[in-house]
């Protein structure tokens, strides 16, 4: 019986660390991200240029269970100050760096108000 309680207690602990983990990602502001790399290409971290300001380092995620030790781009948007932006990326491995990728142009916005406020019976 304690066998059975004490893996009932796991699971739900690791069903819990779980769904905190998805809501994080489904919830949370936009993403950037990229399709996984090729676990032959060992990629290690990746480098973002938002317009012209300095390159950024960010580590590489992991893509398991889609590639095995293949890696790609989780960075979070939400802090980008409102308006047009560019981006554009690459990769690092232990010997060096890919090219860059061709810029991605997106605009930050919030909505409008809801106008015409009125009930209905």
């Amino acid at each position: 019986m304690k066998y059975r309680t004490t893996l009932l207690v796991t699971a739900l602990v690791c069903w819990a660390i779980m769904a905190v983990a998805v809501a994080s990602v489904v919830w949370g502001a936009p993403y950037l991200t990229c399709d996984c790399t090729q676990a032959t290409d060992a990629v290690t971290g990746f480098q973002l240029q938002f317009g012209t300001q300095t390159a950024i380092d960010i580590p590489a995620v992991e893509c398991v269970p889609v590639v095995a030790d293949g890696k790609r781009i989780l960075y979070d948007l939400g802090t980008m100050p409102q308006g047009a932006f560019s981006v554009k990326a690459l990769a690092k491995n232990s010997w060096g760096v890919s090219a860059w990728t061709a810029p991605l142009a997106g605009i930050k916005q919030l909505p409008t108000s809801p106008s015409s406020l009125k009930l209905v019976p």
